[in-house]
């Protein structure tokens, strides 16, 4: 993506986009790599992802918030069976 574009996107000149990149580069580097053009986004669409995503993360969460989503989870399955 071209720096005019991204400024567009902050609604920004580009001169204040050129300005982060010399004083604030951190700041720079960080809008730079977001918007690498070969950057790969996942598929949202594909269940499979999207269940390995899920499980990965209740593997993350303490075994009391694990229970509290498995509830919420099965109150939701159960809602729409009705």
């Amino acid at each position: 993506m071209k720096k005019e574009d991204i400024a567009k996107l902050f609604n920004i000149s580009r001169q204040t986009l050129s300005n982060w990149e010399k004083e604030k580069p951190e700041l720079y580097k960080i809008i730079e790599s977001h918007f690498q053009e070969n950057k790969t986004y996942p598929d949202l669409n594909n269940q499979e992802y999207l269940k390995s995503e899920m499980i990965k993360a209740i593997d993350k969460l303490p075994k009391h918030k694990t229970k509290k989503f498995y509830h919420l989870m099965m109150a939701e399955l159960a809602e729409m069976e009705n």
